[in-house]
């Protein structure tokens, strides 16, 4: 009779051989009950996307110039307004209050190195607040577009004309 030593990698073949067959002769579990949610992948991301947009946003209307203290001041409104609404649908949808997107360098979020960046120089807060209203705005259209709740897409489609308002009133000051 021959033997085999027992080696590591012949140990682990084992090993995974006899996890495969209890796995393969244990009884099914019960399934998870299906919940029917309103919002799909698209709702979700979008809500998780806009709050820290919107939050993030916030810091940097306090840099305006003179120049722009009515219309930041108009924005600060509008952003938090929306972002009551937001953390409603967050809320609805049982998502996390965590930032997902914490710490992502994306067109339109203002990071701590742009705010640090127009803390040091303000004359590029109008490009920053295009670029914000912009990328919120194509992302409203995304969320119209192929999300699923009627609220959430209700939403967006009341950002997508605020932020054609805000962007035509920011070329209007001469800074965007």
């Amino acid at each position: 009779m021959r033997t085999f030593p027992a080696t590591p990698g012949r140990f682990r073949a084992l090993w995974g051989a006899t996890l495969l067959l209890l796995v393969a002769c244990s009884s099914p579990s019960s399934p998870e009950p299906v919940t029917s949610s309103p919002f799909n992948t698209t709702d979700t991301a979008w809500i998780q996307l806009m709050i820290p947009m919107n939050e993030q946003l916030l810091p940097a209307l306090d840099l305006a110039p003179p120049a722009l203290a009515t219309f930041t001041a108009d924005l600060r409104t509008s952003h938090e307004q929306e972002l009551v609404a937001l953390k409603g649908l967050r809320t609805r949808a049982d998502l996390p209050d965590a930032n997902v997107h914490a710490g992502h360098q994306m067109p339109g979020l203002v990071s701590d190195a742009d705010l640090a960046g127009l803390r040091l120089d303000p004359s590029g807060l109008p490009a920053k607040l295009r670029e914000h209203l912009e990328q919120s705005a194509l992302l409203a259209r995304g969320e119209q577009d192929s999300g699923a709740d009627q609220e959430t897409r209700e939403l967006a489609e009341s950002i997508t004309s605020k932020r054609a308002a805000q962007l035509a009133r920011l070329g209007a000051t001469g800074s965007g």
